[in-house]
């Protein structure tokens, strides 16, 4: 009995510490990747804005086959929605714009079993026909210790595949037609 007790007192204190610690961890994540497009930034935001195009640059619906997808509202507009679900039920979710400040496009992010994140594009002309666009998310974190640990690799998981959906994005706007200098 004095073991157990030992035991249940030393797990107590150790998932005391963990949430302590864990509460003292950000409660969120701020995600951000960024390329240089040979492209007018105003193609750019056209490439950005059109939904009939993110299949082949949005990694999410990117090159994928037995995705049930459906768009609600006009595009470019706020409150413009693409909805997907995968016929297996793995990959699903909602992207949403939100609006547009000087310079950056919004849109709210539904991924499967993630919390709702806000974010969208940062769209900068650096020079001639050159454009610099900057894909930004802020994940936020509920307070569960196991959910803040989780934080520590979202950046890794969520930015690896805006690398790629970026990469994409420079070979669809210099395919469509934007000039390059």
């Amino acid at each position: 009995m004095k073991y157990v007790k030992m035991i249940l007192t030393g797990l107590v204190g150790l998932s005391l510490l963990a949430m302590i610690f864990a509460l003292l961890m950000p409660s969120s994540v701020k995600i951000s990747r960024g390329v240089i497009i040979d492209a007018d930034s105003a193609a750019v935001e056209q490439v950005l804005l059109d939904a009939d195009k993110w299949n082949e640059w949005v990694p999410w619906l990117h090159k994928k086959t037995g995705l049930l997808v459906q768009q609600k509202g006009e595009h470019g507009k706020e409150g413009f929605e693409v909805r997907w679900q995968s016929i297996e039920g793995e990959n699903s979710g909602r992207i949403t714009y939100i609006g547009k400040q000087p310079g950056t496009l919004l849109f709210s992010y539904e991924f499967n079993d993630m919390n709702r994140s806000e974010g969208g594009f940062r769209i900068r002309k650096i020079a001639e026909g050159r454009t610099e666009v900057q894909w930004f998310m802020e994940y936020p974190l509920k307070w569960y210790p196991w959910e803040r640990f989780y934080g520590i690799f979202v950046d890794g998981m969520i930015g690896s595949v805006f690398e790629s959906g970026l990469q994409e994005l420079i070979k669809l706007t210099v395919a469509s037609g934007t000039p390059n200098t």
